[in-house]
């Protein structure tokens, strides 16, 4: 896997449908605005980390419900957890 493409959240842009048809170059390569960034794109580049598994915090309180949004944020938080246990 090429964690190149493991968004700051966990979520995998290799298997992101929006990703595949160039509609979004992920959050890591999006020049965001002032103020419209998602929450783990702040929090993770005030951090200086890659993803959330990097941090000391995870899985902190606010990304909890985060994770619980969708099934692909549900299979970003089980990647998220494979990858801080290795």
């Amino acid at each position: 896997m090429d964690s190149g493409l493991i968004a700051y959240c966990g979520v995998n842009c290799a298997e992101c449908t929006d990703y595949k048809c160039h509609m979004c170059e992920g959050c890591k390569a999006t020049e965001w605005e002032e103020g419209n960034t998602c929450m783990p794109v702040d929090c993770c580049r005030k951090r200086n980390i890659p993803f959330c598994a990097k941090c000391d915090e995870f899985p902190c309180e606010d990304m909890k419900a985060f994770y619980e949004e969708s099934e692909t944020h549900r299979e970003a938080y089980k990647l998220m957890c494979e990858m801080k246990n290795k």
